[in-house]
């Protein structure tokens, strides 16, 4: 055998054996020390802390209950009612909601043939009542009571009246469906209510045989 390379010889005696002695470092010692029990305190502190600041931002974007209306309790703060017949202005009158049938008639303004004494000028006045006007000599076609309810559609003839009647009830005559009853209805509007039962014909659809077969079953 050669001679060992003088390397191998190096490689061989800078092997470490394990038996080297170990460096003795001295670690500086943490300045604070945190016992367990305060750090487990502390934990549950934020995270109680982080809960009741998520709680609050929640409440603070949550959108307020609209308030209640006070109008929903309170009285109306008008009336409307339906002036129709011997008027120079029929239609429609907003009025206080004290206001009563004289305050109405002072402002559609009855003719000089109108029939007022039937008409109780005292009476208190109610969201959508109607007040007809009839000419004088003309027997009432509808009753208006002290009570200011709504006139019964039928007259004392036993006819549907024109001037009061829905357009449900005025589809009971014969011939008459819902666009011709609502063509009555809506002359009815704009023109004051009818002043005679011939003035029918003037309604859109309603012609001479239709209001030949109409004028036994109607009334104002």
């Amino acid at each position: 055998m050669g001679k060992p390379h003088v390397s191998d010889r190096l490689r061989e005696l800078s092997r470490p054996t394990g038996e080297e002695e170990l460096l003795a470092v001295d670690y500086p010692r943490p300045r604070l020390r945190i016992p367990a029990w305060q750090a487990a305190i502390v934990a549950v502190v934020g995270v109680a802390g982080v809960v009741l600041w998520l709680g609050l931002s929640s409440q603070e974007s949550m959108p307020e209950p609209a308030a209640v209306s006070e109008s929903a309790t309170e009285a109306p703060a008008s009336v409307v009612v339906s002036v129709i017949g011997e008027v120079d202005n029929p239609g429609l009158v907003t009025l206080a909601p004290d206001a009563r049938v004289a305050d109405a008639l002072a402002i559609a303004q009855p003719r000089s043939d109108a029939e007022l004494t039937v008409l109780n000028h005292a009476q208190k006045l109610t969201d959508g009542q109607q007040i007809h006007v009839l000419p004088k000599g003309a027997a009432p076609a509808e009753p208006q009571d002290m009570e200011g309810g709504a006139p019964d559609s039928v007259g004392a003839g036993g006819g549907i009246s024109l001037n009061t009647a829905s357009v449900e009830e005025l589809k009971e005559l014969s011939g008459v469906g819902e666009v011709t009853a609502a063509a009555i209805v809506a002359y009815r509007e704009e023109n004051g209510g009818f002043s005679s039962i011939e003035e029918i014909q003037e309604v859109s659809g309603i012609g001479p045989a239709k209001y030949a077969q109409l004028k036994d079953q109607v009334q104002l």
